[in-house]
């Protein structure tokens, strides 16, 4: 790979990619905090019967959540770098058809 532009595409795509599997986990984790809670009752099984692996499991995705904050966060310093040094990114294309931020930073934590 020798030119700029080629690989600031490649990365754009590496980024996306495991934004979108950071997404995806944590989705996966909230199914299974679901399930342990939800049908731990009827599956007959005591509150205190897995108490430390649902703990163990909100570690978890609290751990996804901070590291898909640095993503985000990389995500805005690579794009802003990119601006800099006048790279064209296009990772393929449109790349989810987001919504950005109206200010500031990607990190920027927005309100619902």
């Amino acid at each position: 790979m020798n030119d700029k532009t080629e690989f600031a595409n490649l990365i754009a795509r590496r980024l996306q990619t495991a934004e979108q599997a950071v997404d995806q986990a944590l989705a996966e984790i909230s199914l299974l905090t679901h399930d342990m809670t939800r049908h731990r009752a009827s599956a007959r099984f005591a509150a205190q019967a897995g108490h430390q692996a649902l703990i163990d499991v909100h570690a978890a995705a609290g751990a996804l959540v901070e590291g898909r904050s640095r993503l985000v966060a990389s995500h805005d310093r690579l794009a802003r770098t990119a601006r800099v040094l006048g790279l064209s990114i296009t990772a393929g294309g449109p790349l989810e058809g987001k919504d950005q931020p109206a200010t500031g930073a990607a990190a920027q934590v927005i309100e619902l």
